[in-house]
C-alpha cells in the first residue's frame, strides 16, 4: 500500500482517499454556515433598530448607516444621542421580544 499526497488530496494506490474529501466537504460546510449565521445576525441587529428607532420616533436610516459602517456600537450611540433613555437596554429587550415572536413561544 502507498500513500501518496496530491494536490487534489491522498491517493492511496492510485485511488483518491475519500477521508480528506470528506474533510474539505466539512470544512467549506462549516464555513458556508458560519457566513449565513452571520448574516442572520446581521439582518436581525438592523431589524431590531430600525424597530427601536421607530419606537423612540427616530430617524431609522442614521443607525443603520451606522451599523453597516462601524457596527452595532455606534448605531446604539446615535439613538442614544438623540433619545433620553438607555437605548442599549431598550436594544436588548426589543432583541428579546424579536426571538420570541420569532421562536413563536408566545
Amino acid at each position: 500500500m502507498t500513500l501518496r499526497a496530491t494536490r487534489d488530496g491522498a491517493r492511496i494506490n492510485g485511488k483518491t482517499a475519500m477521508g480528506f474529501e470528506m474533510r474539505g466537504a466539512f470544512v467549506k460546510r462549516e464555513e458556508n454556515k458560519a457566513a449565513w449565521e452571520s448574516e442572520v445576525e446581521f439582518a436581525e441587529m438592523a431589524r431590531v433598530l430600525k424597530a427601536l428607532a421607530a419606537e423612540l420616533g427616530q430617524d431609522t436610516s442614521a443607525a443603520i448607516d451606522e451599523l453597516a459602517h462601524h457596527g452595532l456600537g455606534a448605531a446604539l450611540a446615535v439613538l442614544a444621542g438623540q433619545a433620553d433613555t438607555d437605548v442599549e437596554a431598550d436594544y436588548l429587550r426589543r432583541r428579546a421580544q424579536s426571538r420570541i415572536m420569532a421562536s413563536g413561544l408566545q
